[in-house]
C-alpha cells in the first residue's frame, strides 16, 4: 500500500466564471541589464498588481487573484484597497529567466489591470497605480522612472499633498530633489522614511499572506476491494495522522471528504460533517463506517483520497468524572456525536436545525439551518419561545364543526376525537404586503386522548376551523 501525504496550503479557489483582468508587464518596456560597472541587479524584484477597488472587495475575484499569485511565489502581500505585491526574484530561475517569467505572467493575467515590476515594493505600487506597465530590474534606473509620476501615487494625506503643491512640488522627481532637512520639517520624518523605502535606500520588510493549511493524503491499497471493513482498515493510519496534525495545531475540522476512486467511472464522494469541531481519529472512523453502511459501490475501490476541511479554532475540554446516567453525569458529549452519526447515515438534507425568523405568520416563523449546536450563552430559554408547536402540518386540515341553528359552534372534532378549547384566542393578522396575508384566531385545544392541538378559526367568511399543529 502506497500513501502519499501532504499538507496543502489552501489558497482560495478560483470562482467559476470570474476572470480578473490584469495587464502583464510589457517586455518592450523592460529595462535591459546594464553593464557591471553601471549598476548591480536588485536583490529583490517586486511585482505590483493594481486592480480596481471593486475587484479587491469582491471575495471571489480577490480569491482568484490570490490563487494566481500563489502560482508564482509564496511571498504574496495584500495592499488594501486596490493592489497585491509579489516578490519574484526567486521565481526567475524557476521560469528560466526574466523573459519567460514575463510571458507566464502575461498568460496568467489579462488586461486592463496594471502590473509593474521594480526593485522595491513601494516603487512597484507607485508605478502600477500610475498606469505604467513595465519592468525595472536595476536600482540605478529607478529614480528616473519614478521622477515624472504625480504625487498622488504615493497615497499621502490630502493636507500634505496640498502643502507640497503650494511649494511648487508636483511630481516625485521634484520631491526627491528637495533638501532632506527642510523636507522633514515640512512633511514629517515618517514621509521622509517612506521616500527612502521608495528608492531603496532603506529596507521595506513586508508580511506575506499566509494561506491556510489543510491535511491531504492519497492512499493506494494493495488490491482493489468492495469490502467496507478493508477500506476502514486502510484509512485507519491516515486518520491517526490527521488526529496528530490537528492536535499539534490545537485545531479541529467540521468537514472531511473521503474520495473513493474506481478504475472506470466517476469517483464516489463521501463528505463527513461534524456539528462541532472534531479532531479524534476514532470519531472519523465511526462517521465513515456509518456513511459506508448506506453507500452502494458500483465498482471496487482502487484509490482513496482524504482531504480535511478548513481548520477551526478548538478548545479541548476535560471529560466528566461521572458517566452519563450516573449521579452528577451529564450527556454533554452524546448530543454532538448522535447528530454526527445521523448526518453520516441519513445525509445532509435529512438532518437540519430550526432557527426563529422575525415573522408573525406561523408557516414562516422558522427556517431550516445547519444542525450545528448553539454556542455557550446562546441557548434559548422557554420564555424566549412562543407558545406554539414546532410540529406544524404542511397544510392546515379542516375540522368538523357542529353548529346550532343560530350558527354558534357547539363542538369541534378531529376525526373521532372531540376537541375542548383550553386557551385562546391569539389573533394573528399579517402578510398583507406580499399577497399572502392571513387573519386568524388561534386556540389551544385538548383532544379526548390527551394530546394538545393548535387550531384556528378564519376571521373572514365562511369562518372555517382548521388544525395547524400538535404540541404532544
Amino acid at each position: 500500500m502506497n500513501t502519499h501525504a501532504q499538507v496543502e496550503l489552501d489558497l482560495p479557489p478560483h470562482a467559476g466564471g470570474v476572470h480578473p483582468a490584469v495587464a502583464p508587464p510589457d517586455i518592450a518596456q523592460s529595462d535591459a541589464a546594464p553593464s557591471a560597472n553601471v549598476a548591480r541587479p536588485a536583490l529583490e524584484l517586486w511585482l505590483a498588481v493594481h486592480a480596481d477597488e471593486s475587484v479587491m472587495v469582491d471575495p471571489a475575484r480577490r480569491a482568484a487573484l490570490l490563487q494566481r499569485a500563489g502560482g508564482f511565489t509564496p511571498r504574496v502581500v495584500s495592499e488594501p484597497p486596490d493592489a497585491l505585491l509579489l516578490e519574484l526574484s526567486g521565481s526567475q530561475r524557476l521560469f528560466g529567466g526574466l523573459r519567460p517569467l514575463l510571458t507566464a505572467l502575461r498568460a496568467a493575467f489579462a488586461a486592463p489591470l496594471h502590473l509593474a515590476m521594480a526593485p522595491t515594493p513601494l516603487a512597484a505600487l507607485a508605478l502600477a497605480r500610475s498606469g505604467y506597465n513595465g519592468c525595472i530590474t536595476h536600482p540605478a534606473r529607478l529614480r528616473s522612472r519614478l521622477a515624472p509620476l504625480p504625487l498622488s501615487v504615493l497615497r499621502w494625506p490630502e493636507d500634505v499633498l496640498i502643502r507640497l503643491h503650494d511649494m511648487g512640488v508636483t511630481c516625485v522627481g521634484d520631491l526627491l530633489r528637495l533638501p532632506r532637512a527642510g523636507l522633514a520639517r515640512r512633511i514629517g520624518p515618517e514621509h521622509l522614511r517612506q521616500l527612502d523605502r521608495l528608492v531603496g535606500v532603506s529596507a521595506d520588510p513586508r508580511a506575506s499572506v499566509t494561506p491556510a493549511e489543510r491535511f491531504f493524503e492519497r492512499i493506494d491499497p494493495d488490491e482493489e476491494t468492495f469490502d467496507r471493513d478493508r477500506l476502514l482498515a486502510v484509512l485507519a493510519p491516515s486518520f491517526e495522522r490527521l488526529e496528530h496534525f490537528l492536535r499539534s495545531r490545537q485545531r479541529g475540522i467540521t468537514a472531511l471528504r473521503v474520495t473513493l476512486v474506481h478504475r472506470a467511472g466517476p469517483p464516489t464522494q463521501c463528505v463527513l460533517r461534524c456539528v462541532v469541531a472534531e479532531y479524534r481519529a476514532a470519531r472519523f472512523t465511526a462517521l465513515l463506517a456509518a456513511r459506508l453502511e448506506s453507500l452502494l459501490l458500483a465498482q471496487p475501490v482502487r484509490r482513496l483520497e482524504l482531504k480535511a476541511g478548513c481548520l477551526r479554532r478548538f478548545t479541548a475540554a476535560s471529560g466528566g468524572l461521572w458517566q452519563p446516567g450516573e449521579q452528577g453525569g451529564t450527556p454533554q458529549t452524546q448530543l454532538p456525536e448522535f447528530l454526527q452519526i445521523l448526518l453520516a447515515r441519513l445525509g445532509d438534507r435529512a438532518v437540519y436545525g430550526l432557527a426563529p425568523v422575525a415573522e408573525h405568520r406561523p408557516e414562516r416563523q422558522w427556517r431550516e439551518v445547519e444542525p450545528w449546536l448553539p454556542q455557550r450563552g446562546q441557548n434559548m430559554s422557554a420564555e424566549d419561545l412562543p407558545q406554539r408547536p414546532l410540529g406544524l402540518l404542511p397544510q392546515p386540515l379542516p375540522l368538523v364543526v357542529d353548529q346550532d341553528e343560530a350558527g354558534s359552534v357547539r363542538g369541534l372534532w378531529h376525526g373521532a376525537d372531540a376537541l375542548q378549547l383550553v386557551s385562546g384566542p391569539e389573533r394573528i393578522e399579517s402578510g398583507w404586503w406580499d399577497g399572502a396575508g392571513i387573519t386568524r384566531d388561534y386556540y389551544i385545544a385538548r383532544a379526548q386522548r390527551g394530546s394538545l392541538l393548535w387550531i384556528f378559526r378564519e376571521r373572514g367568511e365562511p369562518h372555517r376551523w382548521f388544525l395547524h399543529g400538535c404540541f404532544a
